[in-house]
Protein backbone atom coordinates (compact mmCIF):
# COMPACT_ATOMS: atom_id res chain seq x y z
CA UNK A 1 0.00 0.00 0.00
CA UNK A 2 3.01 2.56 0.71
CA UNK A 3 4.10 1.54 -2.76
CA UNK A 4 1.72 2.56 -4.55
CA UNK A 5 0.94 5.42 -2.48
CA UNK A 6 4.35 6.70 -2.84
CA UNK A 7 3.84 6.06 -6.67
CA UNK A 8 1.07 7.96 -7.32
CA UNK A 9 2.75 11.06 -5.38
CA UNK A 10 5.66 10.75 -7.45
CA UNK A 11 3.15 10.59 -10.87
CA UNK A 12 0.76 13.32 -9.63
CA UNK A 13 4.02 15.33 -8.61
CA UNK A 14 5.90 14.86 -11.98
CA UNK A 15 2.79 15.91 -14.16
CA UNK A 16 2.03 19.08 -12.16
CA UNK A 17 5.51 20.25 -11.98
CA UNK A 18 5.10 21.74 -15.27
CA UNK A 19 1.86 23.38 -15.25
CA UNK A 20 3.48 25.07 -12.02
CA UNK A 21 6.27 26.53 -14.31
CA UNK A 22 4.61 27.47 -16.60
CA UNK A 23 2.29 29.80 -14.28
CA UNK A 24 5.23 32.12 -13.73
CA UNK A 25 6.89 34.43 -15.86
CA UNK A 26 10.62 34.10 -16.09
CA UNK A 27 12.14 37.54 -16.07
CA UNK A 28 15.99 37.03 -16.07
CA UNK A 29 18.72 38.52 -17.84
CA UNK A 30 20.90 36.84 -20.20
CA UNK A 31 24.19 35.79 -18.22
CA UNK A 32 26.81 38.49 -18.66
CA UNK A 33 30.94 38.43 -17.81
CA UNK A 34 30.57 41.87 -16.77
CA UNK A 35 28.42 43.18 -14.41
CA UNK A 36 27.74 46.75 -15.46
CA UNK A 37 27.04 45.56 -19.39
CA UNK A 38 23.78 45.56 -20.06
CA UNK A 39 23.36 42.36 -22.54
CA UNK A 40 22.09 42.59 -25.58
CA UNK A 41 19.16 40.57 -25.04
CA UNK A 42 16.92 40.60 -22.41
CA UNK A 43 13.99 38.05 -21.33
CA UNK A 44 10.74 40.30 -20.52
CA UNK A 45 8.38 37.44 -20.23
CA UNK A 46 8.12 33.95 -21.01
CA UNK A 47 5.17 31.61 -20.92
CA UNK A 48 3.70 27.76 -22.18
CA UNK A 49 0.65 29.97 -22.69
CA UNK A 50 0.84 33.05 -25.17
CA UNK A 51 -2.50 32.71 -27.05
CA UNK A 52 -1.19 31.48 -30.68
CA UNK A 53 -3.35 29.54 -32.46
CA UNK A 54 -1.74 28.87 -35.31
CA UNK A 55 1.13 26.34 -35.69
CA UNK A 56 3.51 28.17 -37.08
CA UNK A 57 6.03 30.17 -35.61
CA UNK A 58 6.18 34.10 -35.41
CA UNK A 59 8.43 36.77 -34.58
CA UNK A 60 6.95 40.39 -34.20
CA UNK A 61 8.67 43.61 -33.88
CA UNK A 62 7.41 45.78 -31.34
CA UNK A 63 8.54 49.42 -31.79
CA UNK A 64 6.80 51.38 -29.31
CA UNK A 65 4.52 51.45 -26.07
CA UNK A 66 1.36 51.11 -27.04
CA UNK A 67 2.04 48.37 -29.78
CA UNK A 68 3.72 46.44 -26.09
CA UNK A 69 0.72 46.76 -24.73
CA UNK A 70 -1.64 45.42 -27.41
CA UNK A 71 0.79 42.73 -27.49
CA UNK A 72 0.69 41.95 -23.78
CA UNK A 73 -3.16 42.13 -23.47
CA UNK A 74 -3.22 39.39 -26.67
CA UNK A 75 -0.63 36.66 -24.72
CA UNK A 76 -1.53 37.33 -21.45
CA UNK A 77 -5.47 37.41 -22.53
CA UNK A 78 -6.30 40.84 -20.92
CA UNK A 79 -9.47 42.32 -22.92
CA UNK A 80 -9.57 45.96 -23.50
CA UNK A 81 -10.43 48.18 -20.61
CA UNK A 82 -8.84 45.23 -18.21
CA UNK A 83 -6.28 45.84 -15.82
CA UNK A 84 -2.42 45.30 -17.12
CA UNK A 85 0.11 44.27 -14.96
CA UNK A 86 3.44 46.94 -14.78
CA UNK A 87 4.74 47.18 -18.38
CA UNK A 88 8.47 46.04 -18.65
CA UNK A 89 10.58 49.28 -19.10
CA UNK A 90 11.72 49.86 -22.74
CA UNK A 91 13.49 53.29 -23.87
CA UNK A 92 11.79 52.87 -27.13
CA UNK A 93 14.52 55.46 -29.01
CA UNK A 94 17.24 52.95 -27.94
CA UNK A 95 15.19 49.36 -27.42
CA UNK A 96 12.85 47.51 -29.15
CA UNK A 97 11.30 44.35 -28.38
CA UNK A 98 10.32 41.23 -30.23
CA UNK A 99 7.61 38.72 -29.54
CA UNK A 100 8.86 35.67 -30.46
CA UNK A 101 6.17 33.15 -30.61
CA UNK A 102 6.72 29.06 -31.15
CA UNK A 103 3.18 28.26 -32.46
CA UNK A 104 0.45 26.21 -31.38
CA UNK A 105 1.74 22.41 -30.04
CA UNK A 106 -0.23 19.18 -28.50
CA UNK A 107 1.53 19.44 -24.99
CA UNK A 108 3.32 20.72 -22.40
CA UNK A 109 7.09 20.95 -22.30
CA UNK A 110 7.56 23.29 -25.17
CA UNK A 111 9.66 25.95 -24.53
CA UNK A 112 12.05 28.57 -25.89
CA UNK A 113 15.24 30.06 -24.33
CA UNK A 114 18.27 31.98 -25.02
CA UNK A 115 21.47 29.96 -25.54
CA UNK A 116 23.94 30.14 -22.93
CA UNK A 117 26.00 31.92 -24.91
CA UNK A 118 25.45 35.26 -26.81
CA UNK A 119 22.59 34.49 -29.12
CA UNK A 120 22.62 37.95 -31.15
CA UNK A 121 24.60 38.82 -33.96
CA UNK A 122 24.27 41.89 -36.93
CA UNK A 123 25.52 41.38 -40.41
CA UNK A 124 24.48 43.90 -43.37
CA UNK A 125 21.60 45.12 -41.52
CA UNK A 126 20.25 42.03 -40.37
CA UNK A 127 20.33 40.36 -37.12
CA UNK A 128 20.08 36.58 -36.37
CA UNK A 129 18.97 35.57 -32.99
CA UNK A 130 19.56 31.94 -31.83
CA UNK A 131 17.15 30.70 -29.58
CA UNK A 132 17.29 26.89 -28.22
CA UNK A 133 13.62 25.60 -29.27
CA UNK A 134 13.18 22.73 -26.83
CA UNK A 135 10.49 20.03 -27.36
CA UNK A 136 9.70 17.49 -24.67
CA UNK A 137 11.82 13.98 -25.27
CA UNK A 138 8.93 11.30 -27.07
CA UNK A 139 9.81 9.22 -23.45
CA UNK A 140 8.65 12.04 -21.55
CA UNK A 141 5.68 12.59 -18.88
CA UNK A 142 4.01 15.54 -19.93
CA UNK A 143 -0.02 17.22 -19.51
CA UNK A 144 -1.79 16.60 -22.55
CA UNK A 145 -2.29 20.07 -22.67
CA UNK A 146 -2.23 22.32 -26.10
CA UNK A 147 0.66 24.82 -25.62
CA UNK A 148 1.96 28.04 -27.43
CA UNK A 149 5.12 29.03 -26.08
CA UNK A 150 6.27 32.98 -26.62
CA UNK A 151 9.04 34.88 -25.49
CA UNK A 152 8.97 38.89 -25.10
CA UNK A 153 12.44 39.92 -25.84
CA UNK A 154 14.15 43.66 -25.44
CA UNK A 155 16.76 44.02 -27.59
CA UNK A 156 19.29 47.18 -28.14
CA UNK A 157 18.76 49.15 -31.53
CA UNK A 158 21.67 49.01 -34.07
CA UNK A 159 22.17 48.80 -37.33
CA UNK A 160 19.49 46.39 -38.32
CA UNK A 161 16.09 46.26 -39.92
CA UNK A 162 14.92 42.84 -40.34
CA UNK A 163 15.40 39.62 -37.58
CA UNK A 164 15.83 36.31 -38.23
CA UNK A 165 15.28 33.54 -34.98
CA UNK A 166 17.49 30.70 -35.46
CA UNK A 167 18.06 27.49 -33.22
CA UNK A 168 20.87 25.92 -32.32
CA UNK A 169 21.16 24.23 -36.01
CA UNK A 170 20.90 27.16 -37.91
CA UNK A 171 17.52 26.49 -38.78
CA UNK A 172 15.58 29.43 -39.88
CA UNK A 173 12.66 29.15 -37.59
CA UNK A 174 10.56 32.98 -37.95
CA UNK A 175 11.66 36.57 -39.18
CA UNK A 176 10.68 39.55 -39.41
CA UNK A 177 9.65 41.75 -42.50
Amino acid sequence: MMNTRLSTIITLTLLLLPLAATCQPDTHNVPSSDINKQPAVEVLYANQQCGRSQTSPAVTWINNAQQLETRIRQIQGIPAGGKLPPLPKLDFQHEIALLVEMGQRPTLGYQMALTETESLRITQGQAYLTLDWIQPPADAMVAQMISSPCLLLKLKRGNYDSVQILDRQNTIRAETH
